[in-house]
């Protein structure tokens, strides 16, 4: 069986989980790393703050493991923050073929910068990335599963992480939220250093938002649940971003409409057309009203993009046998 190393970031929901089992599926064996080192939350403060220091920690952590896990056929890196060229440069005495994804843009994830020529396919979930820089553009995915779909019980769910100004748009949105219309607030806090820096960032939309904010994450089968209970979804991309986030998938698959921040989502093309609306951090609260009445008459043709299609796009792998015998 082919053998395939996975580094991602092994906190970031199951994202590496899903992935895991798509690669399995595709005939690989999976071993997994994290993309940084120390895999805590002083290695995602490195990350932000010591990133030289935090490359050194992470190579010499993969000094260590990689010499006892043998040889791979394919490397993958989704993210990589704590790699530099020296780790490629290591990694690729143990791989045959590497593919990287940021699922970040360059602007708010730059170290891949120095390192994405070293792989053999390098993509981007960022549209604006992507145009900039001619690197093929792979759309992420939803892993959730349709079932019969429940009563609309709910007008606008948000089920978010905290980071960046997310509060401050979850707050006004709410404060923006016409009578009578009913939302569904969950806001997941990884840490009290996030809590702290919020705090100082918005210390009224965190004041607010008090009794809706947990320190312990919505189980992701009861997070789908809350949304395809929803008519609309919140969704906030960074906005240093420009791709098109897992939320956003995974309400289109429940044929659920999305309220988000990122004007490309609408623009993309690759939802039901009215299915996505366009609502800024500091839009005109008025519009809101109107927006949801919209989204309440369109009818969502389910877009269920799966990881194996994200998987099948990653990896190229028709695309590469063709190469090859192009150059044979």
């Amino acid at each position: 069986m082919k053998r395939c190393l996975l580094i991602a970031p092994l906190s970031f929901y199951a994202f590496h989980k899903d992935l895991g089992a798509a690669l399995e599926r595709a005939g690989y064996a999976v071993e997994m790393l994290n993309e940084e080192y120390p895999a805590s939350t002083l290695g995602k403060i490195m990350g932000k703050l010591a990133l030289d220091r935090l490359r050194k920690t992470t190579l010499a952590e993969l000094e260590r493991r990689l010499p006892q896990m043998g040889q791979f056929d394919l490397v993958v890196i989704v993210k990589g923050r704590g790699l530099g060229p020296a780790a490629l440069e290591l990694l690729r005495r143990h791989a045959t073929r590497i593919v990287g994804y940021n699922f970040d843009s360059f602007r708010f994830n730059p170290s891949p910068k120095d390192w994405l020529h070293l792989c053999d396919r390098y993509c981007t979930f960022d549209i604006a990335d992507a145009r900039d820089t001619g690197l093929p553009l792979v759309h992420l995915f939803s892993a959730a599963t349709r079932a019969p779909e429940p009563s609309r019980d709910t007008d606008l769910s948000v089920v978010m992480k905290i980071h960046s100004d997310r509060l401050a748009y979850v707050d006004r949105v709410l404060a923006a939220l016409p009578a009578g219309r009913k939302p569904f607030v969950f806001l997941y806090a990884p840490n009290w250093f996030e809590v702290l820096k919020q705090a100082l960032r918005a210390p009224g939309p965190i004041w607010r938002l008090r009794r809706h904010i947990s320190f312990t994450p919505m189980s992701y089968a009861d997070a789908m649940t809350a949304i395809a209970r929803s008519r609309a979804t919140l969704d906030y991309a960074h906005p240093l971003q420009s791709g098109i986030t897992v939320r956003c998938y995974e309400a289109q698959s429940l044929k659920v409409a999305v309220v988000t921040n990122n004007p490309y989502v609408a623009e993309a093309g690759v939802f039901t057309p009215g299915a996505v609306a366009t609502f800024g951090l500091e839009d005109d609260p008025a519009q809101l009203g109107p927006i949801l009445e919209t989204l309440d008459d369109i009818d969502i043709t389910p877009a269920q993009r799966d990881t194996d299609t994200f998987l099948a796009d990653l990896l190229d792998e028709a695309g590469q046998q063709t190469r090859q015998r192009d150059t044979a």
